[in-house]
C-alpha cells in the first residue's frame, strides 16, 4: 500500500513537472517559432473552408491543427495548447498500456510518445495536424481496445481503420499495428487458457483473419481512394498530407511516432516488477527519460532559427526598439537577422550612429535577395516596403507565399498585398484580400478598419504609414532588381532628399563597400537633412577621406564634426601607426568605429545568385 502511494505521488510530480516544463520551454524558450508557424497559414472560419479541408484523407486532423494553430497568435495561448495535446495523448496512452500491464509501476512508459510529440514541434516543417491527428488515431486504439467482445472489437475495428484513415490520415498505420499488436497479445493470453497451451485450431484462424482483414481494409481503402477520388503520389495516399510541411517527404520521427504506440504495447506485457523493486524500476524509467529529453530537444531545437524568427517576429510587429535590447543580448549571427537589426536601426533613427557597433559583413546585411524560398522573402519584403519600395516588396511577399513548402497562404502576406494594394491605390484588389483576412479570427478587426479607408484618399494620405509610403514612392516606372538597389535608393533620394530612411540606406551602402567616392557625393544631401547632430559613422568616414587627401584631420574636419570624434581619431591614429598588434588594441576600443571596419574587416560580396528574374516596376 505504501508503495503504491510512492507511485502514485511518483506519477502526479512527474507530470506536473513534465507538462509545465513543455509550457515554460515553448512559452519562454521557443515562443518565435510558434508566431513563426501562425502566420504561414491562413485558417478562415467558413463552411467552404472547412468542407475543402475534410474532402482530403486527414483533412479533419489539418482542420483542427490549424484551427488551434491560429492561436499561436497570443503568446501564451500556444504553449497552452501544445501542452494540453500532450496531456491528453499522455492520458489515452496510459489507458491503452493499461489494457496490457495494469502495474502503475510502468507509467513514465506512457510519456514517450508525448515526448517525441513535443520534440517535433520544435520544427516548423511539422505542423500541429501531425499531433491532433496521432491524437485522433490514439483515441481511435483506445477505444478499440476497451472492447471486450472479440466479434464487437473486430466489427469496431473494420470501421474505426477507414474512419481513421479519412479524419487523421497517416496516423491510422499507428492504429492499424496497435490492433495488431493488441490481438497478437490476446492471442498469447489465449494460449495460457488451453491445457498444454494447445489453442484450437478455429481459435488460430479466427485470429488470422482479423488480421488479414485489417490489412486488406487498411491497404485497400487508399487506394480505393487514389484511384477514384483524389489522384495524389502513392506516399501521400497512404501518409496524407498534414504530417510534415514537405508533402513528398515522410520523415523518420513520423514513422518513429507512429511505432512507438505498438512497440510500447508489446513492451509492457512482457515487463513484471516486483514490489521490493518498485523504487529501483521507477529511478530507471525517470533517469533514461530524463537522458531521452534532453538529447531529444537537443536535437530537434534549433535555437539558431529561433533567434532569427524572434528578430523577424518584432520586426514584423514594429518593435524596433526590442529588437535593439534584444540585439545587445544577443548579436546577429546571419545575414537575416542582421538586416532586421539594421532596419531596427533606421527605423530609430540610429543607423548612422550604431551600425558599426554591430558585426557588418557585407550589403546582404542591409538586402536580403530572393532565393526562392519563402523566409528570407518575407524578410526581405519588410526592409522593401519601410524603404518606400512598394511594389518590390509586394512582389517579394507574394513570392515568399508562393513558396511556402506546403503550398498554402499566408495571413501575414495577405496582410501585406492588402497594405501595397492601398498604398497603390488598387482597391479592388486591396478589398479583395481584406475580405479574406475578415474570415480570420485575429486579424478580422485589422481588417475591418483597413475596409473604412479604401477609396478614402484623404484618410491614407493622413495615415502616418500608409500616408508616408505613399508620399515617398517612386513616380516614375523603372526596372527594379535587388542587384541595382543602388540605383534605386539613388532614384528615391533625388526625387524624395527627405527620404531619411532611403538615404542613411543609400550611405550605409556605401560605407559597407568601403566606396567613399560616391559617399562623398551624398555629403551635400547629408547637409540639408536636418540632422540636430550629424550621425557618429559620418564624421568617423569624413574624418577619414580627409586624411586620404593628405590634410590634417584635426584641423580641416568640418564644424559638424564633434572633438570627441576628433580626439577619438587622433588616439586611434596613435595606436595604428605606433603598434604591430595594432588590430588587437584598437578592437579592444574601437571595434565599433568606422575606421576599424574599414582597416580590418573585408567587404564580402553577395554570396547568393539568384536564378530567377526578380523584376518589378516600382
Amino acid at each position: 500500500m505504501e508503495k503504491l502511494k510512492v507511485v502514485k505521488y511518483a506519477e502526479f510530480l512527474f507530470s506536473v513537472i513534465f507538462f509545465s516544463g513543455i509550457f515554460i520551454f515553448f512559452s519562454f524558450f521557443y515562443s518565435s517559432h510558434l508566431h513563426f508557424e501562425e502566420q504561414f497559414q491562413l485558417f478562415l472560419l467558413t463552411g467552404d473552408f472547412f468542407t475543402a479541408k475534410i474532402g482530403y484523407p486527414g483533412g479533419f486532423s489539418g482542420w483542427t491543427g490549424g484551427f488551434l494553430t491560429q492561436f499561436y497568435y497570443l503568446s501564451l495561448a500556444g504553449p497552452l495548447i501544445i501542452a494540453g495535446l500532450l496531456f491528453a495523448l499522455q492520458q489515452i496512452i496510459k489507458r491503452i498500456l493499461y489494457k496490457v500491464n495494469s502495474s502503475p509501476v510502468l507509467f513514465p512508459v506512457s510519456f514517450i510518445p508525448s515526448l517525441l510529440a513535443g520534440m517535433i514541434l520544435c520544427n516548423e516543417f511539422y505542423p500541429l495536424s501531425a499531433i491532433t491527428g496521432f491524437l485522433f488515431a490514439m483515441l481511435a486504439g483506445l477505444a478499440y481496445v476497451s472492447i471486450k467482445t472479440g466479434r464487437t472489437r473486430f466489427i469496431t475495428g473494420l470501421i474505426l481503420i477507414p474512419l481513421t484513415y479519412w479524419l487523421a490520415g497517416g496516423s491510422y498505420i499507428s492504429l492499424l499495428m496497435l490492433m495488431l499488436a493488441y490481438e497478437l497479445l490476446l492471442y498469447l493470453r489465449s494460449r495460457k487458457k488451453f491445457p498444454e497451451g494447445k489453442v484450437p485450431i478455429n481459435y488460430y484462424n479466427f485470429r488470422i483473419w482479423y488480421f488479414l482483414a485489417y490489412l486488406l481494409v487498411a491497404a485497400g481503402i487508399p487506394l480505393l481512394v487514389r484511384q477514384y477520388l483524389i489522384l495524389q503520389p502513392l506516399m501521400v495516399t497512404f501518409t496524407s498530407e498534414f504530417y510534415y510541411n514537405i508533402l513528398t517527404t515522410i520523415p523518420t520521427a513520423i514513422l518513429l511516432l507512429f511505432v512507438i504506440p505498438p512497440l510500447l504495447t508489446l513492451l509492457v506485457h512482457f515487463i513484471f516488477t516486483k514490489e521490493k523493486y518498485v523504487k529501483t524500476a521507477l529511478a530507471f524509467q525517470m533517469a533514461f527519460f530524463v537522458v531521452l529529453a534532453w538529447f531529444g530537444f537537443k536535437s530537434f531545437a534549433n535555437f539558431e532559427a529561433e533567434e532569427i524568427m524572434t528578430y523577424d517576429y518584432l520586426v514584423r510587429n514594429e518593435q524596433w526598439k526590442d529588437v535593439l535590447k534584444y540585439a545587445d543580448k544577443n548579436p546577429p549571427r546571419n545575414y537575416l537577422s542582421l538586416a532586421m537589426l539594421n532596419l531596427s536601426l533606421a527605423k530609430t533613427g540610429q543607423m548612422g550612429n550604431r551600425m558599426f557597433s554591430y558585426d557588418q559583413h557585407g550589403i546582404n546585411g542591409l538586402f536580403l535577395p530572393f532565393n526562392r524560398e519563402y523566409v528570407t522573402a518575407i524578410m526581405g519584403n519588410e526592409i522593401l516596403y519601410h524603404l518606400g519600395l512598394i511594389n518590390a516588396s509586394q512582389e517579394y511577399a507574394f513570392e515568399s507565399m508562393e513558396t511556402i513548402p506546403d503550398m498554402g497562404k499566408s495571413a501575414r502576406v495577405i496582410k501585406r498585398l492588402a497594405e501595397t494594394n492601398l498604398i497603390n491605390g488598387q482597391y479592388k484588389v486591396s478589398e479583395k484580400y481584406l475580405k479574406l483576412l475578415e474570415k480570420t479570427i485575429f486579424y478580422r478587426k485589422w481588417a475591418k478598419n483597413a475596409m473604412t479607408v479604401l477609396n478614402n484618399e484623404e484618410k491614407i494620405n493622413n495615415d502616418p504609414d500608409w500616408g508616408e509610403k505613399r508620399k515617398f514612392m517612386v513616380r516614375n516606372d523603372y526596372f527594379f532588381h535587388i542587384k541595382n538597389i543602388e540605383a534605386a535608393l539613388n532614384r528615391m533620394v533625388k526625387e524624395h532628399p527627405d527620404n531619411k530612411i532611403a538615404f542613411e540606406y543609400l550611405m550605409a551602402f556605401y560605407m559597407i563597400n568601403k566606396d567613399m567616392r560616391n559617399f562623398i557625393n551624398l555629403i551635400p544631401v547629408m547637409e540639408k537633412m536636418g540632422y540636430s547632430k550629424v550621425p557618429v559613422s559620418y564624421q568617423e568616414a569624413i574624418m577619414y577621406i580627409i586624411g586620404l587627401n593628405n590634410e590634417d584631420p584635426m584641423t580641416n574636419s568640418p564644424m559638424y564634426v564633434s572633438q570627441d570624434t576628433r580626439l577619438r581619431m587622433k588616439a586611434y591614429a596613435d595606436i595604428y601607426t605606433k603598434y604591430p598588434d595594432a588590430q588587437e588594441r584598437l578592437e579592444k576600443r574601437f571595434s565599433g568605429t568606422y575606421w576599424f571596419y574599414l582597416h580590418f574587416k573585408e567587404v564580402e560580396l553577395s554570396s547568393v545568385e539568384e536564378k530567377k528574374n526578380n523584376t518589378g516596376s516600382t
